[in-house]
Parts: C-alpha cells; sequence; structure tokens
C-alpha cells in the first residue's frame, strides 16, 4: 500500500467508524430508553419494541461493522479489535434472532417466565419493558434478547473506537516515517 492509498484508507475508515459509532451506540439507547417510552406512550411500544425493529438495525449495523473493522485491522492488525467486533456482532445477530425462537426452542427460561407478564403494548421478547405482575407490582423486565443486543452495542462501540485509535497511531507512524525520510 502505497501513502497516497494509506491516507485514503485512513480517512474513509475514519467516518466510516465514527458512524459505526453512533449506530451503536443509538442501537444500545433504542434498548436503555425503550421503558420510558412506554411509560409515556404505550401506543408507540407497539413499533419501537417490535422484533422487527432489531432485525433491520442488525441489517445496517453488521454490514457497517464488518466492512469498517475489517478494512481497519489490514492497516494496524490490532487482533483484540477484530474479536471484539465480532464478539459484538455476535450478540446483535443473537439479540435479534432470540425473539423470532418457538418458545419451546428458546434457552433462556427468563423469556419464557415472562409469557404472562403484561408490557403495556411493547413486545416483551426484545426490549426492556415495564411490566405487571399479578399483584399488580411494576418492575423493569430485561429479556435476553435485549440483554444480548446492548452487549452486542457496547462491544462494538468499543471496537470502532479501537479501530479508530489503532488507525490513528498507524497514520502518525506513516508520518514520523515520511518526516524521517
Amino acid at each position: 500500500m502505497n501513502n497516497q492509498d494509506a491516507v485514503t484508507c485512513d480517512s474513509i475508515t475514519g467516518r466510516w467508524d465514527k458512524l459505526g459509532s453512533m449506530a451503536s451506540t443509538l442501537c444500545a439507547l433504542h434498548c436503555l430508553v425503550s421503558p420510558l417510552f412506554f411509560l409515556a406512550m404505550p401506543a408507540f411500544a407497539k413499533v419501537w419494541a417490535h422484533p422487527a425493529s432489531h432485525a433491520l438495525m442488525a441489517l445496517f449495523v453488521v454490514p457497517l461493522a464488518l466492512t469498517v473493522v475489517i478494512f481497519g485491522y489490514r492497516e494496524h492488525r490490532e487482533r483484540w479489535v477484530l474479536v471484539t467486533a465480532l464478539t459484538g456482532i455476535t450478540f446483535i445477530l443473537t439479540g435479534s434472532t432470540l425473539p423470532y425462537l418457538p418458545k419451546d426452542m428458546n434457552p433462556f427460561p427468563v423469556v419464557a417466565a415472562a409469557e404472562s407478564l403484561e408490557a403495556d403494548g411493547a413486545c416483551a421478547d426484545c426490549c426492556p419493558a415495564v411490566v405487571t405482575d399479578e399483584e399488580g407490582e411494576s418492575r423493569l423486565h430485561m429479556p435476553p434478547a435485549g440483554i444480548a443486543t446492548i452487549t452486542g452495542s457496547f462491544l462494538l462501540i468499543g471496537a470502532h473506537l479501537g479501530n479508530r485509535r489503532g488507525c490513528a497511531r498507524c497514520r502518525k507512524k506513516r508520518e514520523e516515517e515520511d518526516e524521517s525520510n
């Protein structure tokens, strides 16, 4: 790779890593603020917490993360960035798949136990929600799909930040080598 290609590679990777960090942050915020929206606007919960929202987000986040992190990894070779991104992607895909598993195939008994709880119109299988049990007590229900998605989002945020830092170090090293020549 010559210097012209390296500069282009760095600037493109940096922009896409920023976008990837923002997308992962929005994904995490989607899951974390859902209970507040559900309390304020129960009708909004039917759209906001629909399992398809996770699948649509994964269709955007996963290819972006894969492309940008692999592109950056080729330059900086920091294995932890690649492993963190792939782990985050695995969590995102798991979180977007769990709500679609048949109840008898779902490996997490927490979801099955929450079936009798009312989540004020929200999808109790995917997003955190404030639920009311038979005694009328409200509590926060955190389904496995939501936990997986939030975990994956935070891992991807870390991977994008590491990718940006790794590319910046490579760019600085190249600049120092160019100055010494």
